[in-house]
């Protein structure tokens, strides 16, 4: 996932596995990349879009957390957001960083 946030756009298995190789000694295989990031696409991880006879990929989430929240919000909807916002409403600091992240969001 570094390799394809360190991108920012979508990218094509080979440029992955270019990336990923460089800082290896012991190479990756073009076929395993492919496998990994075909797998992150099932899981909703990574979205994959068709460009000729390939496919390129990009990341549905900004970061690891963002991955994490969208997996808790898929498997625990709305009872997910209720937690969280009873746990907001019992650490005021955080409730103050909801409101103004809230607040940049609609403004």
């Amino acid at each position: 996932m570094k390799a394809v946030w360190r991108v920012g756009r979508p990218v094509a298995v080979r440029d992955v596995v270019k990336d990923l190789n460089s800082s290896r000694s012991e190479p990756l295989a073009y076929t395993t990349v492919m496998t990994v990031m075909s797998r992150l696409a099932a899981k909703d991880v990574l979205s994959r879009h068709k460009v000729g006879r390939g496919y390129v990929y990009e990341a549905n989430a900004p970061d690891a957390a963002g991955i994490a929240v969208k997996d808790v919000l898929r498997a625990h909807g709305d009872a997910a957001v209720a937690h969280f916002v009873d746990q907001a409403r019992g650490d005021p600091a955080l409730l103050r960083r909801l409101r103004r992240l809230l607040s940049e969001a609609d403004g």
